[in-house]
């Protein structure tokens, strides 16, 4: 079996691990937390089609990385692994803000809590969604860290399918819930990237 060049390296090695531990940890703890009782819910599966969607990409990288070695990144692969850790890092840093923006309008599913309003702080000025957002460039940073063109579209990929069928559900209920402002508030923002989506 092929060895990604990364687990070859017990320093490289050392920085993946680390980087694994300030995406994942973060996670778990997000992932814990309770809606409000009397929240309106119109998750309909989204956060374990989304779960799904993120171990499956994942996995998928992983398989990818160490089963088809014809498609590794041979030449300059110190460059790829760094510039994976870089864009993985600024996606950790992405989502952390923006969660930490919305406050305790964040929930794991999509619900609409007693006395939401719009947020229009930080990366909300600009996008709907920055927590997904930088979910997406946390999978691109990790497949690209293991220097494998596949297991580099993978993992985003798989996230951003997930991430398709969320996102219109979210939309739908912030616009039933907050009324006219939201469909206003979409209006003059972006999905997830400025100028393009």
């Amino acid at each position: 079996m092929h060895l990604p060049h990364v687990f070859t390296h017990p320093v490289l090695n050392g920085i993946w691990v680390a980087t694994y531990a300030l995406w994942i940890i973060p996670e778990i703890f997000i992932s814990r937390r309770r809606t409000e009782p009397n929240a309106q819910k119109a998750d309909r599966g989204s956060k374990a089609v989304v779960m799904v969607a993120l171990n499956l990409g994942v996995g998928l990288a992983f398989i990818a990385a160490f089963g088809v070695p014809s498609l590794s990144i041979q030449e300059h692969w110190r460059a790829a692994f760094f510039l994976g850790i870089a864009v993985w890092l600024s996606g950790i840093v992405v989502r952390l803000y923006s969660i930490h923006v919305l406050g305790r309008f964040f929930t794991t599913v999509v619900a609409i809590s007693a006395g939401q309003h719009i947020v229009e702080q930080g990366p909300y000025r600009w996008i709907r969604h920055p927590a997904y957002l930088g979910g997406l460039l946390a999978q691109v940073g990790l497949g690209l860290t293991l220097t494998n063109w596949l297991a580099m579209l993978l993992p985003v990929c798989c996230l951003a399918a997930g991430y398709a069928y969320r996102i219109p559900l979210e939309e739908q209920a912030l616009v039933r819930g907050l009324g006219p402002g939201y469909s206003d508030y979409m209006r003059r923002t972006w999905r997830l990237i400025p100028f393009v989506f």
